[in-house]
């Protein structure tokens, strides 16, 4: 797998990424809260998520026109240069000022939303279909991983030097990330030439929606990508909102609510190099689909269980089925994926991780609110399980393999 040419690269260049990322929202959180009004802060992270989660499927759609590595290449040109120039406004300027603040959040948001697709879009030009699970597995462990360092290693630069400081480290880090982008040499067949581009790619709002009619229409895409979807939307409430409400309630307090999602943490992070480590599974949608039904059972068994151990342990073993569930099904929507497309399949796949989880959070709420915190659980599992089980009525997700010789496209 890391012997692929250019996939080690390009994952030294994602990790790097990935951990700046972290280190920017503990820097900007930490900024935004020191002005002391708690309604600016909230601007101030508002500005910050929301471009890219309003914009993430347009920056597919530039992806797949203009090519994922030239995307990723400007993308993350333009995120070092916007750190370089935060760090010199807080030295020179008024620390704090709200204006530096939401402006910043703004472009690096809006700048997040043309990154991520095009990074994700690369993996299927770097490796043979079989190993795209696997490469999966590593990308998402570097994810989780990143997530976990990220936080304290922002608090440390923070604390040393002030956001400056660590807008400076994410310029660092940003840069060294484009300096092995730069050195990225994709397979002829999916190298990025001048091609005349297609009428229906002129107008990035056609493309879009050719796009998501794409996924629609593919037999193995639009089940595969509706299960993702809600994988995301069931995961996000029942851990952020629910376990919250459930260590409220009995009096865990925020040391056990931190145990169960460091719980989730680590199986996450263990199940994620699950296919790295097995051979590959011959029918990776199904045996992935098996994963996202085993998880479902975990999200209902939560807050059924007597005390904080086990409920951390069954938060240890959910996390577990995400890893091989993600890795398996993002690695059969990417074989399955034309190149032309990729980077706005990868968009939409972002989108249900970013740009709906409020929506998930809100009917959580509700019916906490309507029933009891136990139903809500309930209900986030019976939603994984029965879109795995539609999934697994297609016949074209049965056969779905990642055993071709060829990329599609």
């Amino acid at each position: 797998m890391l012997r692929a040419p250019g996939f080690s690269r390009y994952l030294t260049g994602f990790g790097l990424s990935l951990l700046g990322d972290q280190i920017w929202f503990i820097a900007l959180g930490w900024a935004a809260a020191r002005m002391g009004d708690p309604r600016q802060t909230a601007l101030v992270m508002t500005a910050a998520s929301v471009p890219r989660a309003v914009l993430i499927l347009l920056g597919g759609t530039l992806a797949d026109r203009y090519g994922p590595l030239r995307v990723s290449l400007v993308s993350q040109t333009l995120r070092a240069a916007l750190m370089v120039t935060f760090a010199v406004a807080v030295v020179t300027a008024i620390p704090g000022h709200l204006w530096l603040l939401i402006g910043t959040a703004l472009l690096f948001g809006a700048l997040d939303a043309a990154h991520m697709p095009a990074a994700a879009a690369l993996p299927p030009s770097l490796l043979r279909p079989h190993e795209l699970p696997a490469g999966q597995g590593l990308v998402q462990t570097l994810e989780r991983t990143a997530t976990v360092l990220g936080a304290p290693l922002g608090g440390v630069l923070v604390a040393a030097g002030g956001p400056g400081l660590a807008a400076a480290a994410n310029a660092a880090l940003f840069t060294t990330a484009l300096v092995l982008l730069r050195h990225l040499r994709l397979p002829a067949r999916t190298r990025e030439a001048e091609p005349e581009i297609p009428a229906d790619r002129r107008n990035l709002v056609v493309s879009l929606w050719t796009g998501v009619r794409y996924v629609v229409t593919t037999p193995v895409l639009g089940p595969i990508l509706l299960v993702v979807s809600t994988l995301n939307l069931a995961l996000a409430a029942p851990l952020n909102v629910g376990v919250a409400l459930l260590s409220g309630d009995r009096g865990w307090g925020a040391a056990g609510f931190s145990l169960v999602i460091g719980g989730f943490g680590a199986g996450a992070v263990a199940g994620a190099l699950l296919p790295v480590v097995l051979p590959a599974a011959r029918r990776p949608a199904v045996t992935g689909l098996c994963w996202v039904t085993a998880g479902a059972g975990c999200v209902a068994l939560l807050p059924l269980l007597p005390g904080l151990t086990p409920t951390t342990v069954a938060a240890a073993v959910l996390g577990f089925t995400t890893g091989p569930a993600g890795a398996l099904l993002l690695g059969v929507v990417q074989t399955h994926t034309d190149h032309a497309f990729l980077g706005r399949v990868m968009a939409l796949v972002s989108f249900s991780a970013l740009g709906l989880v409020p929506v998930s959070y809100t009917v959580f709420a509700v019916v906490v609110q309507h029933s009891s915190l136990t139903a809500a659980f309930a209900g986030c599992g019976v939603a994984e399980a029965v879109a795995a089980a539609v999934a697994l009525s297609a016949r074209s997700i049965r056969a779905a393999t990642t055993s071709r010789e060829e990329l599609p496209g």
